[in-house]
């Protein structure tokens, strides 16, 4: 049986997903389990896995069904004791997670937890607001709002108190929302620098340069907002939305057609926001 389930998601990342999976590999002592959730590619990703990774389970979307969808879809069949939510744009140079694996042992109170995470040059990636960087840090475990889900690891003895990710975000905010459920359920939430991982960070975003992404990152924070802080929070926030995708919709109309797919994006969070459309399935990203 796996102690730790590793669960990869990817989209057209052929040559990334390969690194990631080869550094887990060459580098994790405990035992685990690969779990490879694909997002309907089209690059070849599939068939490299079925030849050169037989032991990697896969499973195959027919489309992008963006971030929390797929990754719910691996932690149902997961068999570990942890589960680890791995983005395919990261890699390892070190026996990391065997490391956050033994302090979740030793801290039986901690449900969701994060290794340090790197950039690529090894300066140290900062997961939350500049006034926190100091949590990011830390050169010991620390308690943190959230971890972000590039690496993230779940107990999963746990999850059934907070619930796997809401399948109503579809990209962005899914991890600050599963934290906060973890954190009102009463387990902690930890960044626990005992081990590094590297990540490049966005590539997905930055590959598609589709704007699509951040459209779904303002409506997935509209839908938090009202979910977790309230009916006035969440009218403060949408007039918001409103009045600043308004003004830029105005800003890229003048300067129309050069930023034609700008305009497009703005006007469609301007909508998003005056009809309170939510919720997304925007599988065309």
């Amino acid at each position: 049986m796996a102690e730790i389930s590793i669960i990869i998601l990817t989209r057209n990342n052929r040559k990334m997903v390969d690194e990631c999976i080869t550094s887990v590999m060459k580098h994790t002592t405990v035992p685990y389990e690969i779990i490879v959730t694909d997002n309907g590619s089209t690059d070849g990703t599939i068939e490299l896995l079925r030849s050169k990774y037989p032991s990697v389970k896969v499973i195959r979307n027919k489309a992008n069904l963006g971030f929390t969808v797929p990754n719910n879809k691996g932690l149902k069949i997961a068999s570990g004791r942890y589960a680890v939510i791995l983005n395919d744009d990261t890699y390892l140079t070190e026996d990391a997670f065997a490391k956050v694996a033994a302090y979740m042992d030793a801290h039986g109170d901690v449900g969701i937890c994060g290794p340090r995470l790197l950039n690529p040059d090894g300066t140290v990636q900062y997961q939350g607001s500049v006034l926190e960087r100091r949590k990011w840090s830390s050169s010991s475990p620390i308690e943190v709002p959230f971890v972000i889900g590039a690496c993230m690891f779940i107990r999963m003895s746990a999850i059934g108190d907070f619930g796997m990710f809401d399948e109503n975000l579809f990209f962005y905010n899914d991890d600050l929302d599963i934290c906060l459920r973890a954190r009102k359920a009463g387990w902690k939430v930890v960044y626990a620098p005992v081990s590094s991982v590297y990540h490049y960070g966005g590539s997905t975003s930055k590959k598609t340069g589709n704007f699509g992404y951040f459209i779904e990152g303002v409506r997935g924070g509209l839908y938090f907002c009202k979910k977790h802080y309230g009916p006035i929070a969440y009218q403060m926030y949408r007039a918001f939305v409103i009045a600043a995708s308004a003004i830029m919709t105005g800003f890229c109309f003048l300067t129309y057609p050069f930023n034609r797919d700008r305009f497009a994006g703005y006007l469609k969070m301007f909508n998003i926001a005056l009809k309170e459309e939510l919720v997304s399935k925007a599988a065309n990203i």
